[in-house]
């Protein structure tokens, strides 16, 4: 297992509930398990992976990201680093550390099943950040939380709980990079989401881990007539999978899971997905687009269940696919659970190669093969990136997603 390499000093212990107890019992997952049935999972379990808390980036330019604006802050090797970081008194927001508060955090989430992975980080938590925004107070400001790892073989444990109580809004942004410098750094994570009545969050996250891993848990809880839009934009790893539970638990809800997802020589990119409908009067969009390069392997596997008595549910999933190279692979798997007899839902899934038509058409007007294949990608993904509303950010992301 992951933890015999390990001498830790973490910061949590979960002595106050059995997180600990059940990381110990609980087996490093196999390819026999479907949920982890495509994983690398070998490549993981070979790295000798140290705790290091050092601070290697000296600047945040270095890391070619879009222009930051509002509150800015930095885990590096899963520490708080403040020379990289912009915290701005905004009223109505309260942003702590779980290392400087005096609470209990006990271990908690609502995640499909409790795996490895996400009693790891509960076990074992390098940092933890607060985020809370008081009730009818809308955030103008964007949260902006940087995870980095910048230093060979280490293994980070970071944490996110966000609470937003009634008839307020936020817009976070997360971005997990491994520096160019560093390899088989492994940043594990977790998402614990609290979203009252009448509260609404937007969540961008974006992925570049070059040489390294990253394991992303996201747990959201929706009250009544709460909002939630989830853009994830992954564009390289080694091993990149974000697990994503959405549970609706409030009627006139409305649920958006979009990402797009790029993986080239050598990587994985996976994306797990669960919205669970509890009750009635809601409505779900789930929309990833995959774009293979050389022999990447890519994975979409979204489930919506639609539980007994949640009548009058609209749930829309769609997934999407381009395999750019012969060796290139996807690996997709929409589902419905319905046990309702009152709903509109629908899912499907479609891959394949550019149409050769259409490249020729391109061509033929003078349009370089690079280029034709560069418009036909902004084609595809076009209806996601427009789910981001700034326009600095969408034009970084097709960058980075056209350069990857």
């Amino acid at each position: 297992m992951i933890t015999d390499k390990l001498n830790y000093s973490p910061l949590v212990k979960a002595e106050s509930n059995n997180a600990l107890d059940q990381f110990k019992g609980t087996l490093y997952p196999s390819k026999k398990e479907e949920e982890w049935r495509y994983s690398p999972l070998k490549k993981l379990r070979k790295i000798p992976f140290i705790n290091d808390s050092s601070f290697v980036v000296k600047n945040l330019s270095l890391l070619n990201l879009p222009k930051l604006e509002g509150n800015i802050l930095v885990l590096e090797n899963g520490r708080f680093n403040p020379n990289l970081s912009f915290i701005d008194n905004i009223q109505g927001l309260n942003i702590s550390f779980i290392s400087n508060s005096k609470e209990n955090y006990p271990y908690s989430t609502n995640l499909k099943k409790e795996d490895y992975f996400s009693l790891l980080n509960s076990s074992y938590l390098s940092e933890g950040i607060v985020i809370r925004v008081d009730g009818n107070a809308k955030i103008e400001e964007t949260v902006n939380v940087l995870n980095i790892v910048s230093s060979n073989n280490c293994l980070v444990n970071t944490k996110i709980d966000v609470f937003l109580n009634e008839n307020s809004s936020l817009h976070l942004k997360q971005y997990f990079i491994g520096n160019t410098t560093s390899k088989n750094g492994f940043i594990n994570h977790l998402n614990n989401i609290s979203i009252k009545e009448n509260a609404s969050l937007v969540l961008d996250k974006f992925q570049d881990l070059n040489l390294n891993f990253n394991i992303s848990n996201d747990c959201i809880n929706q009250g009544r007539s709460s909002k939630v839009i989830s853009n994830t934009f992954s564009t390289s790893g080694l091993f990149t999978r974000n697990n994503v539970t959405n549970n609706v638990n409030g009627e006139h809800c409305h649920s958006e899971l979009n990402g797009v997802f790029s993986p080239s020589e050598n990587e994985y990119i996976d994306n797990h997905t669960l919205i669970n409908h509890f009750v009635a009067n809601c409505k779900s969009f789930e929309n990833f687009k995959g774009i293979v390069k050389g022999n990447g392997v890519g994975v979409f596997n979204g489930k919506v269940i639609v539980h007994e008595n949640a009548q009058k549910i609209e749930a829309f999933q769609n997934n999407k696919n381009i395999l750019l190279d012969k060796e290139s692979i996807i690996y997709s798997k929409p589902e419905l659970e319905i046990y309702a007899d009152d709903v509109k839902c629908s899912h499907g899934s479609t891959t394949g190669q550019f149409d050769d038509e259409a490249i020729f058409y391109l061509r033929a007007r003078g349009i370089s093969l690079k280029k034709s294949k560069e418009l036909m990608i902004l084609g595809f993904i076009n209806e996601v990136i427009k789910k981001c509303n700034n326009i600095d950010y969408q034009d970084f992301i097709i960058e980075r997603l056209l350069n990857n």
